[in-house]
């Protein structure tokens, strides 16, 4: 029995072009669907944080103090 050969046989152009139809569509629907509202609700979130975490540190460096 003769063995077969397999070859690789890179895709088209065309083939690589039809691959792509839509994706740049899907990728603005992820920027705005998903990325956009999670840096909308992180930024005033992490500025909350930082603010309770520096009066923390500042409770607890002025308490022994009081």
């Amino acid at each position: 029995m003769e063995a077969k050969k397999h070859t690789f046989q890179l895709p088209s152009r065309q083939s690589r072009l039809t691959d792509r139809l839509g994706a740049a569509t899907l990728d603005y629907v992820l920027l705005l669907g998903v990325i956009l509202p999670l840096v909308a609700f992180a930024i005033p979130t992490g500025k909350k944080i930082i603010q309770l975490a520096y009066e923390m540190t500042c409770t607890l460096i002025a308490w022994p103090f009081l």
